[in-house]
């Protein structure tokens, strides 16, 4: 961490801690302080630590690695200047490898990287304009089977602590390395030469930052608690648009909407699901259909039994000059009256917001409705691009899924689902179908998946949590797939009200922010249409209802997201959405719907986005210490506190 900047001063300094309990000293040291010149650009550095000759590692914004020394030109400290010494570019093929780790550090002549409970070493050394890194661009495996670790540092050679998200730390060494105490301490709080920043308990009450201190006289303290808007009465209407596969709009189609929750528990029925009504889209391929007051019986039921919320598949169906049978699909929520209320509920009327305005293309239904497509294998789905999202250890917030996905193998590079039976489909003219069109559903597959829905982070002298508890209250995407292998995203499906007694974790922090995941049942099911002669069909993966797997937690963590906060991340965010707590003030989002997460849920090997709609079983809190800053600052993803802030981050 930086030191603040004095009053006239030029120059700044980095302090680095070392753990000296091999020597039997303290385990939380501060070893030394680097004289830094001011313009130099430490805040982009995303991860900083020192090498065994007291040199700075970082990774800088474009992440090439940088060695840096202190440099005394004419003997005495007031000359002190950092120089870079050398830089690894980042196409280095060992380096990217490197850059997985979530955890990385210097000991002797290696660096080592933690990866999902794996720590992994690479020679190193380095002179002037000369960094190596290698010999094996993987690295060598020195320790597996590290679950717990969030962290991990070396006090000397061959020696590794690790510490998990509880703050307990455990020592390993030998060879094979193997435990040796399983409680080195409790309670350490942030990481030891593991991230930029995350400065020690024992550096005192100092705030750690970068470069000088922003002035933040202006950011406002949080408001009080908002009140939550009286859910809107009168006509739902359910909207969107279909596109020729050229995009050009696809009008004069007919669109018929059904209720799209209605399908069997078993996998044999074949339901079809109840008309919610019919209309034809306008010159510019648009839609949209006013739910009628009166559902059926069935519907009713299990609008209650979601929360409130209604969804509805839009579906149109035509063909092409050639003969092939091309569907679009929208998936979409509404948010009807209830029949004794005359009002909707908050959860429904939040998973219907920015809900409509869809632009879909229609696509080939080209699965044979006689036979299934066979389930892809375990090793298929270790190769997809969900897998290997999956099985990052961080998140982007940012991350945006590829159009296509294949459930079988890497997602599929510019792939065409036009080209059926070699010939290219794409301009042909699509004619709507003269005669009634009829669909029936059928489950062929049901999955369990822990999906996201929560989302915590405490920074300095904070620690936050999340509430999930009494019911689902979700937002997630449904999969289109034509013949059952390549998967795209066709709109979303909401669940509520399909749980009883799902928690989040408790108060957790300082530097710990993370994921939080629920079991959720996903429906695999084939949609066939039969339209005259013409009988095809398509695959649809929709979430379903939490269940527990036998034998299974009733929630779990996801992915790391510390990145996300801290000086670097507050520097960079919209001012506006800036406030800050007291000490031992506490804030919490309960209205609203949290970010998208792209990877929230990886099922049937297809990477499915989501959300949660905040209310006061559905939160996200962070709580501020009482070291002795007088403020703990606070930001929203899209706003302020007191409006739809997505998700809390923390400074």
């Amino acid at each position: 961490m930086t030191s603040p900047k004095i009053a006239g001063q030029t120059e700044y300094s980095l302090r680095s801690y070392q753990d000296n309990s091999e020597q039997g000293g303290s385990l939380l040291s501060l070893e030394y302080t680097y004289q830094q010149r001011a313009g130099q650009n430490w805040q982009a550095y995303t991860r900083i630590w020192t090498d065994a000759d007291r040199r700075i590692v970082n990774f800088d914004e474009a992440s090439n690695l940088n060695v840096y020394v202190e440099q005394f030109p004419d003997g005495t400290p007031a000359s002190a200047r950092m120089s870079r010494l050398a830089q690894l570019p980042a196409s280095n093929t060992a380096l990217a490898e490197l850059r997985k780790s979530a955890s990385i550090w210097s000991a002797g002549n290696k660096i080592y990287g933690l990866l999902n409970g794996t720590i992994r070493s690479w020679d190193y050394s380095a002179a002037l304009n000369s960094i190596t890194l290698g010999p094996s661009v993987t690295g060598t495996v020195v320790a597996t089977g590290l679950t717990d670790a969030a962290t991990a540092w070396s006090p000397a050679p061959g020696v590794f602590y690790t510490k998990n998200t509880e703050g307990v730390v455990k020592k390993y060494a030998g060879s094979p390395v193997s435990l040796v105490n399983d409680d080195v301490a409790v309670g350490l709080q942030g990481s030891v030469f593991a991230g930029a920043a995350s400065c020690l308990s024992s550096a005192g009450d100092e705030k750690p930052h970068f470069g000088e201190i922003p002035d933040d006289s202006e950011v406002p303290p949080v408001p009080s608690e908002p009140t939550p808007s009286t859910p809107p009465s009168g006509p739902e209407v359910v909207s969107g648009q279909f596109l020729q596969p050229d995009g050009s709009p696809a009008a004069g189609m007919k669109v018929v909407v059904e209720a799209s929750d209605l399908l069997p528990e078993d996998n044999e029925s074949v339901v079809d699901l109840p008309d919610l009504g019919s209309t034809t889209t306008d010159a510019d391929g648009n839609w949209s259909l006013t739910i009628p007051e009166s559902l059926p019986s069935a519907v009713q039921t299990a609008v209650s039994n979601n929360g409130g919320a209604l969804n509805v598949t839009a579906t149109t169906t035509g063909h092409t000059e050639s003969g092939v049978m091309l569907v679009g699909v929208d998936n979409l929520t509404a948010a009807p009256e209830g029949p004794g209320t005359g009002t909707r509920t908050r959860f429904a009327t939040t998973a219907t917001a920015n809900e409509g305005g869809h632009a879909v293309k229609l696509l080939p239904a080209l699965a044979d409705p006689e036979t299934d497509v066979p389930e892809p294998t375990a090793d298929e789905q270790k190769a997809t691009y969900a897998a290997w999202l999956d099985a990052q250890p961080t998140y982007d917030s940012a991350q945006a899924a590829p159009r296509w996905q294949s459930d079988r193998g890497p997602a599929p590079e510019n792939h065409n689902p036009y080209l059926v039976d070699g010939t290219d489909i794409t301009s042909q003219r699509v004619t709507p179908y003269a005669g009634p069109c009829a669909s029936t559903a059928r489950v062929v597959a049901r999955q369990i998946a822990y999906t996201v829905v929560g989302e915590s982070h405490a920074y300095w002298d904070a620690a936050g949590n999340v509430e999930y508890k009494s019911t689902l209250s979700n937002t997630i995407d449904v999969g289109y797939s034509a013949k059952g292998t390549v998967w795209s995203v066709s709109g979303s499906a909401s669940i509520g009200s399909t749980a009883s007694g799902v928690s989040g974790f408790s108060w957790r922090g300082p530097y710990v922010a993370n994921q939080w995941k629920v079991p959720i049942e996903y429906n695999k099911i084939k949609k066939t249409t039969g339209c005259g002669p013409s009988l095809r069909s398509h695959y649809e993966i929709r979430p379903g209802k939490f269940k527990v797997p036998a034998g299974q937690p009733v929630g779990a963590y996801g992915k790391d997201a510390r990145h996300l906060d801290g000086p670097v991340r507050y520097a960079n965010s919209n001012p506006k959405y800036r406030s800050w707590l007291p000490r031992y003030g506490t804030w919490a989002i309960e209205i609203g719907k949290s970010v998208k997460w792209s990877g929230a849920v990886v099922v049937f090997g297809f990477s499915l986005g989501g959300s949660t709609s905040y209310d006061q079983s559905h939160k996200q809190n962070i709580r501020a210490g009482g070291k002795t800053a007088r403020k703990h600052f606070i930001w929203g993803y899209s706003a302020p506190p007191g409006a739809q802030m997505g998700v809390i981050y923390s400074n």
